[in-house]
């Protein structure tokens, strides 16, 4: 097993997709097949490999159909238990659905949590995984938005099932949340972005009530300002990309080392959050007043700064992406608003959000080249190196997303 990490011409929150009861469904106990990982060794290239087009033979069509019948992936056979790799039967799409063979996974922090503290108490053992992406090898009745051979990228809620997953050869996928990807674009970009469009659109358009942006044209200038912090992170660059499209000027923060980086997103101001908690008030203050205040980092230090920016406007809200972590405290006439945001899609009114998010805006936004990812850091080694993974990102990871490359 080896890493690398592609930089992109064009940091991972922490985890918003909390809940207090399991969406996983259990599995089978099947026959664990544990094997010892290796060493992950780092290797860094400076551009992305773009995939070659191919066309599908029938020779690769009659091998997608032997191999699907030995379905296997990385489960979670208990909690706080390392990831084992397993047999698992192989899903059938029903109306709506396609079925992906897996080529990669990108790996997000809600699954650190689940695996490492039992974030949703599981019933196990469960396969778990949001982000993944692959060929098309099968679809269900009236789909007409993807054929087999297509590449895509999926998008798979924690409520869908153990047979959506990601962590698998051959998963399923719902056609609303997956995207097809040109043969000219690597697939590890749309994958290591996806796992936060539903947080991004359920918080800053179903809520905070910012029009849906045009990933097509320039949007003229709606006088209206939002400060995201935490512009460095995969939530927040794909966050202020977004609101950009929809004609808000955006303040946010990155270290120096990142700042480059920052300005490729199209801020209008970029602050160093390494200064000292006075300073950066002050800075932050000096920019508003703000019509929108989003902190996708969410810890207690960032909440309490941003608290202040807003009492001394007059009070309003923090959009948060953690509840708080214990009692708190926060100045007359401001609030911090935390809910599991890709759930407010799902929300009586919000249904139409979905499917633009996906197909119009994400999906123009990937072939276009205009919606720009962080670094992608390359795993290889296979579901037995999803544990590795997981530990790299548990420990983690600057302005980068961790994507495991499966053995095709």
């Amino acid at each position: 097993m080896s890493m690398k990490r592609v930089y992109s011409k064009y940091k991972e929150p922490f985890s918003h997709l909390l809940s207090q009861t399991s969406p996983y469904s259990t599995i089978k106990d099947q026959q664990s097949s544990l094997t010892k990982l290796p060493v992950i060794k780092k290797s860094y290239t400076k551009s992305i490999s773009f995939a070659t087009s191919q066309p599908l033979s029938i020779l690769r069509s009659r091998q997608n159909q032997d191999a699907m019948s030995q379905n296997r992936g990385a489960v979670n056979p208990a909690a706080r238990a390392p990831l084992e790799v397993r047999p698992l039967d192989t899903p059938t799409p029903g109306p709506g659905d396609i079925l992906v063979k897996n080529e990669l996974i990108a790996i997000n922090p809600v699954e650190v949590s689940i695996t490492k503290n039992d974030l949703f108490k599981s019933n196990y053992p469960c396969v778990i995984g949001t982000s993944f992406g692959g060929e098309v090898v099968d679809v269900g009745e009236g789909v007409s938005d993807f054929k087999v051979g297509d590449k895509v990228a999926v998008y798979a809620s924690p409520t869908d099932g153990d047979k959506y997953a990601a962590y698998q050869a051959y998963a399923l996928a719902k056609v609303d949340t997956t995207i097809l990807v040109p043969e000219v674009i690597d697939l590890a970009v749309p994958v290591s972005m996806n796992g936060n469009l539903t947080t991004v659109v359920g918080m800053i358009s179903a809520t905070a009530g910012v029009p849906k942006p045009d990933i097509e044209n320039e949007v003229a200038s709606t006088g209206k300002k939002i400060l995201i912090y935490g512009g460095t992170s995969n939530l927040g660059s794909l966050a202020v990309q977004y609101v950009r499209r929809a004609g808000y000027s955006v303040v946010t923060t990155t270290s120096p080392k990142h700042k480059g980086f920052v300005e490729t997103l199209g801020a209008d101001n970029i602050i160093d959050h390494s200064q000292d908690r006075d300073t950066l008030v002050k800075a932050f203050i000096a920019e508003g007043p703000y019509d929108i205040v989003v902190d996708t980092i969410s810890y207690p230090n960032t909440v309490s700064i941003l608290a202040d920016v807003l009492a001394a406007q007059g009070g309003g809200t923090v959009y948060a992406t953690m509840p708080p972590f214990g009692p708190e405290t926060l100045p007359q006439g401001v609030v911090r608003h935390y809910t599991s945001w890709p759930f407010v899609l799902h929300k009586e009114g919000n249904e139409h959000f979905t499917r633009w998010a996906f197909h119009e805006f994400f999906a123009k936004g990937i072939a276009s080249g205009k919606l720009v990812p962080t670094q992608i850091e390359r795993v290889s080694g296979g579901f037995e190196a999803i544990n590795s993974a997981l530990d790299i990102l548990g420990k983690g990871v600057s302005n980068s997303k961790v994507v495991v490359e499966l053995k095709k």
